[in-house]
């Protein structure tokens, strides 16, 4: 694929945008797509965060060597990518929809909110103000509420706190929530969705190496047995995974 832009968007955050004709027409929210990158072995997983016509969108976090990489390649140059891989969100509900992100896990959501015909709430949270990335993209009849651990911008406190604090609020029928962030989010989002007994998704995180379910590296139980992130996820419903 050529790449057509890749830029920063806030500290430690960048934007990478391809032009792929079928890639973008066959990616649906919650899938991701494995990235050959310069100089490392194995590729790397990036959810997709936008389609816009034949262009696909990345947002990626850099946390080490393959994306500190990632960062270098300019417009015009040429990268390997497989995808669209995984199962992706629900996209038909008559519920309202709550999106809670966390951290990168903003990018499969902000695709989300693209692609839901019935607009509803998201819930950002951050650790401070300067760490959200722009949600470029997404219609403006969708609500967005931010919370910040230093108070910074919007609610003080953890992105979770805020969700139990609007469900106490504003009532817990005929909503659904999809969740996507650090695993002790996902962790209390089940737990809040279940005592609500609210229907919930969550997209998931794992060591990715082949992105099919051949290697095994991404296994998370599932009862009394396992499942493949990368291939029965990275979407789950609340309860089919340990998390």
């Amino acid at each position: 694929m050529t790449i057509s832009a890749n830029r920063k968007i806030a500290p430690g955050y960048y934007r990478i945008v391809m032009k792929s004709k079928s890639l973008a027409r066959f990616s649906i929210p919650g899938q991701f797509c494995l990235l050959s990158v310069p100089g490392v072995f194995l590729r790397r997983p990036l959810s997709i965060s936008a389609v816009s016509g034949n262009k696909i969108e990345f947002i990626y976090k850099v946390i080490g060597r393959g994306t500190e990489n990632l960062t270098k390649l300019k417009e015009g140059s040429k990268i390997e990518v497989l995808g669209p891989l995984g199962s992706p969100y629900i996209l038909k509900t008559d519920k309202m929809p709550l999106l809670i992100a966390g951290g990168t896990g903003v990018a499969s959501l902000k695709f989300l909110a693209q692609k839901l015909k019935r607009p509803g709430v998201i819930f950002y949270g951050a650790k401070k103000k300067s760490e959200f990335v722009p949600l470029i993209g997404v219609p403006k009849r969708w609500h967005i509420k931010y919370s910040t651990e230093d108070g910074s911008l919007g609610h003080k406190g953890l992105v979770t706190d805020f969700l139990e604090k609007y469900l106490n609020t504003k009532g817990f029928i005929g909503i659904v929530v999809f969740a996507c962030g650090p695993n002790p989010m996902l962790e209390k989002i089940s737990r809040i969705c279940e005592a609500y007994n609210i229907e919930a998704y969550v997209s998931l995180e794992g060591m990715m190496a082949c992105g099919v379910g051949n290697c095994q590296g991404c296994a998370v139980k599932s009862g009394d047995t396992y499942k493949m992130v990368c291939k029965d996820g990275p979407v789950f419903k609340i309860g089919d995974v340990e998390i």
